[in-house]
């Protein structure tokens, strides 16, 4: 009876010695948490712009994986310069370009907000418009973008440093056009933030498209939702049996160097589904109650991935429908890109091992040549398309991607903000975004 009892005693006595160890341990790595946050929070001056992260460098255990974390709009910084070495090359080369340069108000106030335009402030995370131009030729892209980036800021799990930018909604941006920032001519181009640029366009800094929140009028919508649609797509559709043939569809104007001689070389060959649409002349039937909105030969673009071979064109500066090609599980043959985008930097062609798409040579010369070899060799194409898959569709291209390239955008901006921009957090300017997209 005395040997049972002691028996109890020893065995309640080690369990309650344990659970004391487990609190002791958990207890110390959450209290050193908490104080990593509070460091990261008390290092914020007045205005919320940290210039240093006190976590940044720690190295974190954690890896990125796409069906847990592909939609998270809320991955931490460090999280995001893990899972996306390649993404913020442009935010970093811009930021190089002006550390020794500082960003002024002064130099924002220079600049004329012309169509498509917006002006913005981002204070203690919560974005502000202060002025939001006509947008006769960009539509809902300005809206798209805002929205975009105002589901950044709140998904954000830390706060981020103000800062004042002006976007454009535009194609493109030449800083050439505006001359130099500062009156009389002397000074850096103007710091816009831009869909794309050219490689001497330093002074310029690349944002996600708006593409990434919707496209409504080519019928394309919400980005996430397109995503599904491809995915559904795919899944009862194995590589083998995509049709064998290159496809393109698109308005010819735009583009006629790149996209002209698209048609011309691809003309009467069996691999070839390539056409150019006629937006406008569809517009008008369509608004005279005759078939649809779409043009004739109009394809969506889920089922572009029903294709084995999609063509990749420039426009007027960049094409929106990249990302949505390169989220295909295809072979993407391009001309020679001469704008960037965001994600161009996690880019590799053909012949490499890890090739995510093929390059076609200046005026699509040699694209019979190597239309003819990726048919030839099934298993080299099928190899670059699902390495498009693993690179941009399950990693690049995610929501989650984009929102971290939003947020990095912030830090890099913010971090080469003169000193004209002390107290700029001390009073809201603008209208706050969740008021103005009500009208008010």
């Amino acid at each position: 009876m005395f040997s049972l009892s002691r028996s109890h005693l020893f065995a309640t006595a080690a369990v309650f010695s344990l659970v004391i160890s487990t609190f002791l341990i958990l207890g110390t790595r959450y209290t050193t948490s908490i104080a990593k946050s509070a460091a990261l929070q008390t290092s914020l001056p007045p205005g919320g712009c940290p210039h240093v992260d006190p976590v940044w460098n720690e190295t974190i255990d954690w890896e990125f994986q796409v069906e847990r974390d592909g939609n998270n709009y809320g991955l931490t910084r460090q999280q995001c310069r893990a899972a996306f070495p390649k993404l913020f090359v442009e935010i970093d080369n811009s930021t190089a370009t002006r550390g020794d340069n500082p960003i002024t108000l002064k130099e924002l106030d220079a600049i004329e907000i012309a169509d498509g335009m917006v002006r913005g402030v981002i204070e203690n995370g919560e974005l502000y418009i202060l002025d939001y131009a006509p947008q006769p030729a960009t539509f809902t892209r300005a809206k798209a973008t805002l929205h975009a980036l105002h589901r950044a800021l709140t998904a954000s799990p830390t706060r981020l440093p103000s800062c004042e930018f002006i976007l454009t909604s535009e194609d493109f941006y030449l800083p050439e056009e505006f001359g130099a920032g500062s009156p009389g001519g002397r000074g850096p181009p103007p710091p816009i933030w831009s869909y794309t640029k050219l490689p001497s366009h330093r002074h310029t800094w690349l944002m996600p498209d708006f593409g990434y929140w919707s496209w409504p009028e080519v019928h394309i919508g919400p980005y996430t939702t397109l995503r599904h649609r491809i995915r559904t797509v795919e899944a009862a559709l194995p590589f083998a049996a995509k049709r064998k043939q290159l496809l393109w569809r698109g308005a010819v104007a735009t583009n006629p160097a790149a996209r002209g001689t698209l048609l011309k070389e691809s003309q009467g060959k069996s691999w070839s589904s390539v056409r150019a649409l006629d937006w406008e002349s569809r517009g008008e039937e369509a608004a005279a109650g005759q078939g649809t909105d779409t043009p004739e030969g109009f394809v969506p673009m889920e089922e572009h991935c029903g294709y084995m071979f999609l063509a990749h064109t420039e426009g007027r500066s960049f094409s929106g429908r990249g990302k949505y090609l390169l989220n295909c599980e295809s072979v993407v043959l391009s001309h020679p890109l001469r704008w960037a985008e965001a994600h161009h930097a996690a880019l590799v062609k053909a012949p490499h091992p890890e090739a995510n798409y093929v390059e076609v040579a200046e005026g699509w010369k040699d694209l019979e040549v190597k239309m003819r070899w990726l048919i030839d060799h099934p298993e080299e194409a099928e190899r670059i398309a699902r390495n498009a898959v693993r690179v941009f569709r399950e990693r690049y291209l995610t929501p989650a991607a984009e929102a971290c390239y939003w947020r990095e955008l912030v830090w890099g901006y913010a971090g080469v903000m003169g000193e004209d921009w002390q107290g700029l957090g001390k009073g809201r300017r603008g209208t706050a975004f969740e008021d103005w997209v009500l009208g008010f």
